[in-house]
């Protein structure tokens, strides 16, 4: 019998995959071909709130756990997948440069903003005002991460590309049935999709599109990722993520004329040299009402879990989240209340 059964192949199911093999459990992993919204996914990793300069839900919390698990995973799969990178963020005016220097020596958030502004000159970023530099971050190679990962488990036969079929899934007395395989656990990591799950379809999740470029800007040197009205982010040689959009009235899944231009338009604000479009990706995030990652058992069934919801913050979210969903479920620790579905049962 297998301790688990994941459902999910984007980032959140590939964090739970490694949690449950790094604490020795067995698993099995499902996951189909469509591809999940952390395929497009920049894969930033970042403590702080950049738009009002506060810091992230239990950033510090996530921060200790998510270089360990990294650094562990990493020794797996013998590639490097973590890129501390450092994150300056451009200030639109005096204003906000002053906010900034206020802020950065607030307690909660010390640990995080470097309190005097950066006025080293940048080759080819407009800044008049300076920047803000953000310590502890940097980005995941998200889909390094998750192809490198089903291979690994696929090698040790825990792994199955296939899609899961909902109707297929037999509750036992000591857990559940799928097919050839019996757990003692099934945790359901989906994301969108979780809208087709029978045992949580009725969660409040709200998709959310976000939509990015990949350009070549061979004049462009950075060792940091520059944050205005969008991010700019060194990716490989003469690659940089541009990103990203958030629209929750999205029609499609496509990427769009709109986006393009609206991302375009930003990213001239800031970059004088000359550049051009190599990529124009697009996903839906799974996110929800309150901002909050959806972690928890279903009300009636004790082997039936979810893990969704980790959003625009899934790289830095999903490693914590995920201990804390198996603290609760073999040492019966309680989840944070503020992830918890059972916030929203009556």
């Amino acid at each position: 019998m297998k301790d688990v059964i994941i459902v999910g192949g984007g980032l959140a199911g590939t964090t739970l995959a490694w949690q449950w093999h790094l604490q020795g459990k067995s698993i099995q992993w499902f996951a189909d071909d469509e591809p999940a919204s952390s395929h497009v996914a920049a894969g930033v990793f970042n403590p702080m709130v950049l738009k009002r300069f506060s810091p992230v839900w239990n950033a510090q919390e996530q921060l200790n756990l998510f270089f360990p698990f990294f650094t562990r995973v990493q020794d797996y799969l013998g590639n490097r997948l973590i890129h501390l990178v450092p994150i300056w963020r451009r200030f639109h005016d005096t204003k906000e440069r002053s906010t900034w220097m206020r802020k950065s020596v607030r307690e909660d958030l010390a640990n995080f903003m470097q309190t005097t502004p950066v006025d080293e000159e940048c080759n080819g970023i407009l800044a008049a005002n300076g920047f803000g530099l953000v310590n502890h971050s940097g980005w995941l190679d998200a889909q390094a991460f998750i192809t490198q990962s089903m291979t690994f488990f696929q090698n040790r036969g825990e792994f199955t590309k296939a899609s899961f079929i909902h109707a297929k899934l037999l509750i036992e007395e000591s857990g559940v049935a799928y097919g050839d395989y019996q757990s003692r656990h099934v945790v359901f990591a989906e994301g969108m999709k979780i809208i087709f799950n029978p045992w949580f379809e009725d969660l409040p999740m709200q998709g959310n599109k976000g939509e990015v470029l990949i350009i070549k800007c061979p004049g462009l040197q950075l060792n940091q990722i520059i944050k205005s009205s969008v991010f700019l982010m060194p990716y490989k040689e003469d690659l940089f993520w541009v990103g990203a959009t958030y629209d929750r009235d999205y029609e499609t899944d496509a990427p769009s004329a709109e986006a393009k231009s609206f991302l375009i338009n930003k990213l001239e604000t800031f970059l004088k040299l000359p550049y051009e479009i190599v990529y124009h990706k697009s996903g839906i995030r799974p996110t929800t009402i309150d901002r909050r990652p959806f972690v928890g058992t279903h009300a009636q069934h004790k082997n039936i879990h979810v893990f969704n919801g980790m959003g625009s913050r899934a790289s830095l979210v999903a490693p914590w989240a995920a201990e804390q969903l198996f603290q609760y479920i073999y040492e019966d620790q309680e989840l944070p209340a503020e992830m918890d579905v059972s916030r929203f049962r009556s």
